[in-house]
């Protein structure tokens, strides 16, 4: 047996600073023996004890509720108990270095967690989740980790690694029995899984991609012609004076960035110089840094000036899916407020300076984003399984076209072998020590 699974742990799980409760947290064989010597009680499961933590030497520490989880039914799979006691940072390492010098050790970071997916309470998708959501800083990326946390991702792959159970038992039943009069799986039946399971895992990558953008927040591009009110704009969505503006054409002239909350999502504001014919070497650095930001926005923010003084044609910038086209100073030219989806790309009328149609703008952005980034996201994603699932792509697909090519069946055996082992990866059914290490060393210490 492993020392991860001898050895007592122990950890503050409550974030550091004061507060009006801190938490430690106790896991292991000698979790339950370690309380009842800091408690002086005999501890029932499941049941709040209130109790007073005192050191070896009879001092009192503190004093607080202590609960007992036995396993297996605990977070860890392991013996749990949870001391709470007052938040402060001293009391707390007070009742922590006790334990410790009970024989308890000082937990490393994510070894709660990790001792829960060893003993099978979360497998590794779920793991992560945990650290995402407690990572989370917009209500998007909450609930798309909330959702990964419940299993839904894990789901869908551990569905996806039985098709390919199955389509290899039966590829290898026709290998192992040749002669048998028995037509085990037919080629064309064969095809027609692949086929079926290629197109599962292509719009899983897809959602899984879009899902990992979408968690991390999305790059809005602000473009437009000089004084359209591209800085103005910032400046109301920020709710705060962030970039320059004057009447001046050309104040901005290098890449200005603010990170907002927009009905819960995520969103990195970047304000550009304006678009014009110029032979200010300084305003076309800035103009080509503006036409670089909008190539690597997820969305473009198409900014005209409505008022009278306007003029030029539209500026068409992007495809219309990545764009929402903003008519600014409605103030001047006495157009409505409101949102308008008769054209090929959605228009909002706003005004800056008075406020009007900036909530109907940012519930445009909301819409867009969530439909132009995913389509119905589930759960949040992180690079890795975006990388394990497009080689399982990959190899699936090769797959196919080999034996679309009448290759031996024994070849796709193999290839499906590799797919279903790159998909396990995913759920940490088959993961190295090395891959597990840098997950859970992400992780906070009482996690």
């Amino acid at each position: 047996m492993r020392a991860l699974e001898t050895d007592t742990i122990a950890a503050i799980a409550t974030a550091s600073g004061n507060g009006a409760i801190g938490v430690i947290r106790l896991s292991g064989p000698k979790a339950r023996s370690i309380a009842e010597a800091l408690t002086g009680k005999t501890l029932q499961a499941r049941y709040a004890h209130l109790t007073t933590f005192k050191s070896t030497n009879g001092t009192v520490l503190d004093s607080g509720l202590t609960l007992y989880f036995p396993a297996p039914n605990s977070f860890t799979g392991e013996d749990v108990v949870e001391l709470q006691g007052h938040g402060g940072q001293y009391v707390l390492s007070f009742v922590l270095n006790d334990c410790l010098n009970r024989g308890a050790r000082l937990a490393n970071p994510g070894e709660f967690s990790e001792r829960a997916f060893h003993n099978e309470k979360i497998d590794l998708l779920q793991a992560e989740a945990i650290a995402d959501l407690i990572a989370a800083e917009t209500e998007t990326a909450a609930h798309l980790a909330t959702s990964s946390l419940s299993g839904s991702f894990s789901a869908i792959v551990s569905e996806l690694s039985l098709q390919l159970t199955e389509l290899r038992a039966l590829t290898e039943a026709s290998i192992d029995f040749p002669e048998e009069d028995i037509d085990v799986i037919s080629r064309h039946n064969v095809v027609d899984r692949l086929q079926k399971l290629l197109d599962t895992l292509r719009e899983l990558t897809e959602e899984v991609a879009n899902a990992q953008q979408l968690s991390q927040g999305i790059n809005i591009a602000l473009m437009g012609a000089p004084n359209a009110g591209k800085s103005s704009l910032l400046n109301a969505l920020a709710k705060e004076e962030v970039a320059i503006v004057t009447r001046k054409a050309g104040t901005t002239r290098d890449i200005v960035i603010r990170s907002v909350m927009i009905n819960g999502l995520g969103v990195d504001l970047v304000d550009t110089a304006g678009l014009r014919e110029t032979t200010d070497e300084i305003e076309v650095e800035g103009i080509q840094r503006a036409k670089n930001a909008a190539t690597n926005a997820d969305l473009i923010l198409e900014i005209q000036d409505d008022s009278a003084q306007a003029a030029g044609a539209p500026i068409e910038i992007a495809t219309p899916s990545r764009v929402i086209r903003v008519i600014n100073k409605i103030d001047l030219s006495g157009r409505d407020p409101g949102i308008s989806k008769d054209s090929e790309i959605p228009t909002v009328a706003i005004s800056t300076l008075t406020g009007e149609g900036l909530d109907q703008l940012q519930q445009l952005i909301t819409e867009t984003a969530l439909i132009s980034s995913t389509t119905n996201s589930r759960f949040s994603a992180r690079h890795r399984h975006v990388t394990a699932l497009n080689e399982a792509k990959t190899t699936l697909m090769t797959s196919l076209t080999n034996f679309s090519s009448h290759q031996a069946a024994e070849l796709l055996s193999e290839d499906l072998k590799n797919v279903q082992t790159q998909l396990d990866e995913l759920t940490g059914v088959i993961t190295s020590d090395d891959i597990l290490g840098q997950i859970f060393s992400s992780f906070c210490i009482g996690k």
